[in-house]
């Protein structure tokens, strides 16, 4: 396929960009605002100094620094100055750093500088000077400072640029340590179309990936919660793939992280990652005792309570991400094999980060389409190369557009989405799989809304199917529209009798003396409507159900018809157990091996 030519309105850049294409700053925000510089301080062409008296010597402090703005949160607080500079290539540099680095010897300010190629005064009196005009110039013009990706109003912040903004409603990304980023961009949007998101067409998962990494600019607008899918399957099955091309709406393959982390740097890259699109490769890399709660974490959009040095609480981390993740495992698998057992992951969790097959079941791994690739693998390879040559450019272009629509952005969005859950909601279905069908609704709006702006070169209704062919796959991989607790619920009673009825449970008539059950959980009779396993109450609740609420699992497997209620319809029975007398159990029949719906 040839170039792609599309026609989107420029972007507006407000930062230095650390990859890729640099994006120059706009004229309206280039241009020099009104300065008044400290006493004795003057500029000059190269760079600003200071004299003492109209006699006396000048010395240089530093090189051509521009003053842009004044900066401050929307309370008011964290005061900052905005900066910009060219480098020793005359390449542009900007940033804002916050006034409270002034408070000491403002060493942090000037290694930014001296590592953006600016020049700095090294002499003890040229530091001094430094710090006095960085705290006494006045700049008539301010900005709205952010430390956070995302939305602020109507203008989206990047680390590396801010969208839509306008001279009189200037936002800038202000930290105070330099922003580590993989954000970036290269080429245009025609040759990533042509070199990634073309070779989609046909992919469901590929579709989906490129999709989701559009979703995170319309959390915060529809009001809807962070999350993810965590794309499941063997190695080489083409797992990374999916997250390349979803990284590069974005940046380059180095927007790609892992799991491997901390759930303190977890918190970091999220923040970073706010109303964008976070990439994480190998689950498995997580320790499995914290596993859920790290991907809880990510999901609900809240950081750990810590206190400061005073003692009061400081306030925790914020962030909107949609993530996707891959592995060769899924969530609960992976928090099941935590040592001190006892620890699943819950349903809500589940359902917050969606486990979807890698394999599309057309026997060629990730794909359905080669695009007359040779192989899966060739295929993947061509893939990967474009993503390294076209990358960083359709999330921003995407966000251009939105502002542009801004004030009816969320009605459509919403309108699409609703229109997805109408065509897909199972008849029956519960809570937990309306969400789940929501979060790929949303997905396939975003991908719908990305074809409409001709930000992907798809055909009308593309992220639609794809979006619901996976979400049907989802479905028949949990076992249908029922709850997860409840399927949960079988699997856990059932695994227990798979692993243990033959060894752990003793016929209560015995014939002789003969039998010896050590460790006994239970006992077993045959009854008119078959075999019926009597667990005693305390292993019931300490192993059976460990980590469950053993009552809501008793009252599952009674609703299922898999166990017996005593005549006061109480979920436990009174039986007489050899050598034990009158005890209560619960009775559960041989006939929950049969029921597929924990299968």
């Amino acid at each position: 396929m040839g170039n792609i030519t599309t026609t989107l309105p420029a972007l507006t850049n407000s930062n230095d960009s650390k990859k890729g294409t640099q994006p120059k700053l706009p004229r309206a925000h280039s241009a020099k605002p009104k300065v008044i510089y400290p006493q004795g301080f003057a500029g000059r062409s190269d760079g600003i100094w200071f004299s003492a008296s109209s006699d006396g010597n000048p010395s240089r402090v530093c090189g051509q620094i521009t003053f842009v703005a004044m900066t401050r949160d929307e309370n008011g607080n964290n005061w900052g100055i905005e900066l910009a500079w060219p480098d020793r290539d005359g390449r542009e540099h900007h940033r804002s750093f916050p006034l409270s680095l002034l408070s000491g010897d403002t060493s942090q300010v000037r290694a930014a500088l001296l590592d953006g190629g600016c020049w700095v005064s090294s002499s003890p009196q040229g530091k001094i000077k430094f710090a006095e005009l960085l705290g006494g110039v006045i700049i008539e013009a301010r900005a709205l400072a952010v430390d956070k990706v995302g939305w602020a109003g109507p203008v989206f912040v990047l680390p590396h640029m801010t969208i839509g903004d306008s001279p009189s409603n200037r936002v800038i990304y202000q930290s105070a340590d330099e922003p580590e980023h993989s954000f970036g961009s290269k080429g245009d949007i025609g040759g990533w179309q042509s070199l990634v998101a073309y070779n989609a067409i046909g992919n469901s998962r590929l579709i989906l990936a490129i999709s989701l990494a559009f979703v995170g600019p319309l959390l915060a607008l529809l009001g809807e919660e962070g999350g993810g899918l965590n794309l499941r399957g063997p190695s080489s099955t083409g797992k990374s793939t999916a997250l390349f091309v979803a990284a590069s709406v974005w940046g380059p393959p180095a927007f790609v992280h892992q799991w491997r982390a901390t759930s303190n740097g977890i918190e970091g890259i999220c923040v970073q990652h706010s109303e964008v699109l976070l990439c994480l490769d190998e689950l498995a890399q997580l320790n499995p005792a914290e596993a859920a709660f790290i991907a809880y974490m990510i999901a609900n959009g809240s950081g750990k309570a810590r206190a400061n040095r005073h003692g009061s609480l400081r306030r925790s981390a914020k962030w909107r991400v949609p993530f996707l993740s891959s592995g060769e495992i899924s969530l609960a698998d992976l928090a099941g094999r935590d040592a001190k057992g006892g620890k699943r992951s819950a349903a809500g969790q589940e359902i917050r980060i969606l486990d979807v097959p890698a394999d599309a079941g057309a026997g060629m791994g990730l794909f359905e389409n080669l695009h007359d690739a040779p192989s899966a693998d060739a295929f993947a390879r061509q893939i990967k190369s474009g993503t390294e040559t076209a990358y960083g450019v359709a999330g921003p272009a995407f966000v251009q557009q939105l502002v542009s629509h801004f004030d009816g952005i969320d009605r459509t969005a919403k309108r699409k989405m609703d229109e997805f859950v109408a065509e897909n909601l199972p008849q029956g279905a519960n809570g937990q799989v309306s969400r789940a069908l929501r979060r790929f609704a949303l997905i396939a709006a975003a991908g719908e809304m990305a074809i409409h702006f001709g930000i992907v070169p798809w055909p009308k209704g593309e992220a639609n199917k794809a979006c619901a062919t996976i979400f049907r796959q989802w479905l028949d991989g949990r076992g249908g529209s029922g709850s997860a607790e409840d399927r949960e619920a079988i699997n856990r009673v059932r695994g227990f009798l798979e692993m243990h009825g033959g060894s752990r449970f003793e016929p209560v008539e015995a014939i002789d003396d003969s039998v010896r059950i050590h460790n006994r959980a239970g006992f077993w009779r045959d009854t008119d409507t078959g075999r019926e396993f009597l667990f005693l109450a305390e292993a019931w609740k300490t192993e059976v159900c460990a980590g469950m609420d053993a009552a809501r699992v008793a009252k599952t497997l009674a609703e299922q018809g898999y166990l017996r209620k005593d005549s006061a319809g109480k979920n436990s029975i009174t039986v007489t157990l050899p050598g034990l007398g009158k005890s209560r159990c619960y009775a559960v029949s041989a006939r929950i091996f049969e029921s597929d719906v924990g299968a």
